[in-house]
């Protein structure tokens, strides 16, 4: 991806493009966390990467912990200011005032190495109320004690470019009451066999309250146990054992082991193939374990974690969020979109966001009207040209992204087989 020459918009150029919008270049921004694969992003930007360093999440959005950036003649203005300078034009006037002004969602390329945190993300009540309770407190936004970045909720959904493995909610109370009962190091908990719902909320505060001592009592031999098991029999990326050792050899410090660990067990692990995807709601406790895929959620940066990684643990408002739901999670599959023959989409119940996929074979076109929200997509592979009203238009190849404002009719012609990721405002 070529480098931008991060020149400021001119002034008549931004009032220009304001009065009569049309499609804009976007510049994504890397996340480099400790998780993140070394090879799937820099691929996708066409980035040498010869340090190997983690490229963990490509962040296509406005939130302004960092935000992308547009072209709009020869300068770039990142998409928080763009929302805050002309957010009717961006976003529709419903949406701008429906979101506060705000872009209401981010989109991510996620490739994840090693496993994330155990976690889950709060509802808007328990947002604002956790923001504000930190605001009150004097925590600078980047103060390592904060858990809360903003005071938005974060609902988001997780479509797999290829093999993406995750733990995503309580599994049945019948699996958990085996699994513990089954487990000597943590039977006792479960004497008879039998867990209600109670009893699972029970069990799960009581292992994530234990006192460090006690749960290296408890998860030491069980981890030395699954060792040993492992070199008779190999366990596989289907076996919560599997992830379970790879956690513990990436998070456990020494004699104390990360009590993260126990989340393995409990929650369902969930593997996605190509296309599917997961939709996690506020409360959902969760885990990415390895895998690349397109993430998109509203524009919030709130995670209460739980275990597994050596960013801020709190234990008590991440159980003062969860649901604590059982059952077999749901895998989302894309559904064809009514109104057009090249796109398919994931139906949720999110208002801030919807994520299509485009398909195109070379010479095909997807015609978009005037009736869309704004959007935000990404080439993830091919070549397209995108054309709007105003004779203005875009050539994007794979790695490359754009920006539509809402109600902007455009024609994405394809120059070869493509497949670009769309995430909208709903309308």
């Amino acid at each position: 991806m070529p480098k931008s020459r991060q020149l400021p918009v001119d002034a008549a150029t931004f009032e220009e493009w304001a009065r009569a919008p049309y499609p804009l270049r976007v510049r994504g921004r890397v996340q480099h966390y400790l998780w993140g694969s070394t090879d799937a992003i820099p691929e996708l930007l066409g980035q040498a990467n010869p340090g190997r360093e983690p490229f963990a999440e490509l962040w296509l959005g406005a939130h302004p912990d960092l935000p992308s950036h547009a072209t709009i003649g020869s300068g770039e203005i990142a998409l928080n200011r763009l929302a805050g300078a002309a957010g009717p034009v961006l976003l529709g006037e419903r949406a701008f005032e429906q979101f506060d002004g705000a872009f209401p969602f981010l989109m991510k390329i996620l490739s994840a190495e090693k496993p994330l945190s155990i976690q889950a993300h709060p509802n808007t009540e328990q947002a604002e109320s956790g923001f504000a309770r930190e605001n009150h407190a004097g925590l600078d936004l980047d103060d390592p004690r904060r858990s809360y970045k903003d005071d938005k909720h974060k609902p988001e959904l997780l479509s797999a470019l290829e093999d993406f493995y995750a733990l995503r909610g309580f599994r049945p109370l019948d699996e958990l009451a085996r699994t513990v009962h089954d487990m000597p190091e943590l039977s006792d908990l479960v004497p008879d066999g039998i867990l209600t719902h109670d009893g699972m909320v029970e069990l799960y505060v009581e292992l994530m309250r234990l006192p460090q001592l006690e749960v290296n009592r408890r998860l030491a031999p069980l981890m030395q146990r699954l060792r040993t098991g492992n070199e008779n029999r190999k366990f596989g990326k289907s076996d919560p054992e599997y992830w379970a050792i790879r956690a513990d050899d990436e998070f456990s410090r020494r004699e104390n082991k990360d009590r993260g660990l126990f989340s393995v067990f409990l929650l369902n692990l969930v593997r996605l193939r190509p296309g599917q995807a997961t939709y996690l709601p506020a409360g959902e406790p969760h885990s990415y374990l390895e895998g690349t895929g397109i993430e998109i959620m509203a524009n919030s940066n709130n995670v209460l974690r739980g275990g597994l990684t050596p960013k801020r643990v709190d234990v008590e408002e991440l159980l003062s969020v969860l649901t604590f739901e059982c059952g077999k999670p749901t895998v989302l599959e894309l559904e064809p979109d009514r109104w057009s023959g090249t796109r398919a989409r994931y139906v949720t119940p999110a208002l801030e966001f919807e994520l299509s996929r485009v398909q195109l074979n070379s010479g095909e076109s997807d015609v978009a009207g005037s009736t869309h929200g704004a959007e935000l997509g990404i080439v993830l592979d091919g070549k397209v040209k995108i054309n709007s009203r105003d004779g203005s238009n875009l050539h994007l190849e794979r790695g490359q992204s754009f920006l539509i404002p809402y109600g902007i009719p455009y024609v994405m012609s394809a120059r070869e087989m493509t497949t670009v990721f769309v995430g909208s405002v709903p309308i």
